[in-house]
């Protein structure tokens, strides 16, 4: 197992992931929205994402996810690690970003977090930086799923807004 799945198998361990269970199109997203999530909260693993479908997609994070899978049956190098301080505190500050309100499933508040933040940061805008409102519109366009839920995406604005990440943060 190299350094990377191994940092990734630590991380995956600390956010609830410990079974890396990759059955399902929903655990992965859930998997590629989390790690996007710790990334921009200031842990940086390397991984860069894309814009796709349900938002940003890492192909590489797949790929390493399922040898990590593969590789966890005969090896545990990871368990002569652990994790530093600083990675904590910035996985703890990601899990306050995903703390998901009434009402909303997991799915779609992590999809909805990792795609105002790309389209804020990553995505490509002729012209100068994007408006709240050309971002929120490129949303709905892009994610139907998102139409007449105003108060859902600007709750999930505000969540990023408030902890700094609309502003000064980015994966590059």
């Amino acid at each position: 197992m190299n350094n990377s799945r191994i940092l990734l198998k630590l991380v995956l361990d600390k956010i609830g992931l410990k079974r890396l269970d990759l059955s399902t199109f929903q655990k992965r997203l859930a998997l590629q929205k989390k790690i996007y999530l710790v990334q921009i909260s200031g842990l940086d693993l390397r991984y860069r994402y894309n814009w796709y479908l349900h938002g940003p997609y890492c192909p590489s994070l797949t790929e390493d996810a399922f040898l990590l899978k593969d590789e966890l049956n005969y090896d545990e190098d990871y368990k002569e690690y652990t994790l530093s301080a600083n990675a904590i505190n910035d996985i703890k500050r990601a899990q306050e970003i995903w703390e998901v309100p009434e009402g909303v499933d997991l799915r779609s508040w992590l999809e909805l977090l990792a795609s105002l933040h790309y389209l804020k940061h990553i995505a490509y805008w002729p012209g100068s930086s994007p408006t709240k409102e050309q971002i929120f519109e490129k949303l709905v366009k892009t994610k139907p799923q998102f139409a007449g839920k105003s108060d859902l995406v600007e709750q999930g604005w505000q969540r990023l807004n408030q902890l700094g990440l609309l502003e000064n943060r980015t994966l590059e």
